[in-house]
């Protein structure tokens, strides 16, 4: 592959998150145009990973360290704007109000926390008690500047992940270069990395515990139903599959107290709210009748029993299991009720990941798919 081909690949990345970004409220079919040719993508882009490439040149690699380094000063500065007079959206608010509530004794699931027009009768927190708990320590300090320098650290343990997973700075980089990643972390106090870090690290443990990988998952639930839901199947080892799902039970442990002192309200907030939600104009689903609805999610549910068969018989590399995983998040947001900015960062470090590892060679790829107990095979960059 030619430089102008890597350049190319690269803005074709850059251009379709931006249009993902521009379709908004009132933009949902357009934006489902972009987010399907992105799905239809990731296969295109595993196979390329797949193939011997010549590795990045050191200017290359040169170029994309520093220009890596621009963008994350360009967001520092960012959030050094932002967090001077915070005005986070209710997805940030809600969850600094949820751990107040349980610091004071309260249960976030039975108390008004979410009374916002969207709630539909379900007015406690919507999300699970890893993410309130993740923001407590700074969040408690600092309000919603806590919540904001929590967004950075997490930010910065996903690119660390993502290096280390792919050996280069260009993963990292493809992340760090979306405008609307800064916008969503640093601007609207959006939570979502908090259960995209556990599965980045889950994809780094795989391979060297399945136990941990496991637990990484759960973690990920125990967060948000989304992404972490969609990668269960993909991360199942061909090996210790007891130990992954041990993993996973224990990294559900933190809705186990709440999940007991208020079993509806816990389910009703956490499960069903997304269950009953009517599309909005950020989804092609509201504009069509409600029985193409039913058949986008028979469709989900086809590909995510595929996927679990797939992952079960074949044992595919890890950059395989990875795209899987991007392909399952993008058709669960395109099935959904709504695809809202914040989402869009279930996918994309793994889709950058992905893309990292076509763009820069992967010489490992095409060995030890299923040999998933040995760090030395595992097929991302060693």
């Amino acid at each position: 592959m030619t430089n102008t081909a890597k350049l190319g690949a690269i803005a074709a990345f850059w251009v379709a998150v931006g249009l993902v970004q521009t379709f908004n409220w009132e933009g949902g079919v357009l934006k489902a145009i972009v987010l399907f040719a992105l799905l239809l993508s990731v296969p295109f882009v595993m196979a390329a990973a797949r193939r011997d490439i010549a590795p990045m040149s050191p200017a290359w690699q040169r170029g994309v360290t520093i220009a890596a380094i621009v963008w994350f000063v360009l967001d520092l500065i960012f959030l050094a704007i932002r967090i001077r007079n915070p005005h986070i959206l209710d997805i940030g608010t809600t969850t600094l109000d949820a751990g107040n509530a349980v610091l004071s004794g309260g249960n976030p699931y039975t108390l008004p926390i979410d009374t916002g027009p969207q709630s539909v009768g379900f007015t406690g927190y919507k999300y699970l008690p890893l993410m309130f708990a993740t923001y407590l320590p700074l969040g408690l300090w600092l309000d919603q500047r806590g919540l904001l320098l929590t967004n950075l650290v997490l930010l910065l343990g996903c690119v660390w992940f993502m290096r280390r997973l792919t050996k280069s700075d260009l993963a990292p980089l493809l992340l760090l270069m979306l405008p609307i990643v800064p916008e969503q972390i640093f601007a609207k106090g959006a939570t979502d990395l908090v259960a995209v870090l556990p599965l980045l690290a889950g994809l780094f443990f795989f391979g060297r515990s399945a136990f941990l990988t496991g637990l990484c998952v759960g973690l990920s639930i125990a967060a948000k139903l989304l992404p972490g839901v969609m990668f269960l199947p993909c991360l199942l080892p061909s090996q210790d599959r007891a130990k992954y799902l041990a993993g996973v039970v224990v990294g559900l442990m933190p809705t186990v107290p709440f999940l007991i002192a208020s079993p509806r309200a816990f389910l009703d907030n956490t499960v069903f709210f997304a269950m009953a939600k009517l599309p909005d104009t950020t989804a092609w689903l509201s504009s069509v009748p409600s029985m193409v609805a039913d058949l986008a999610h028979l469709v989900l549910l086809g590909g995510f029993i595929w996927a679990a068969a797939h992952v079960w018989r074949r044992a595919p590399s890890l950059a395989a299991r990875c795209g899987i995983g991007t392909m399952l998040v993008l058709g669960a947001i395109l099935a959904g009720p709504g695809a809202h900015h914040n989402y869009q960062l279930w996918w994309m470090p793994f889709y950058a990941v992905i893309l990292s590892l076509a763009l820069t060679g992967d010489e490992t790829c095409q060995r030890g798919a299923g040999r998933d107990t040995n760090p030395a095979s595992i097929p991302f960059k060693s």
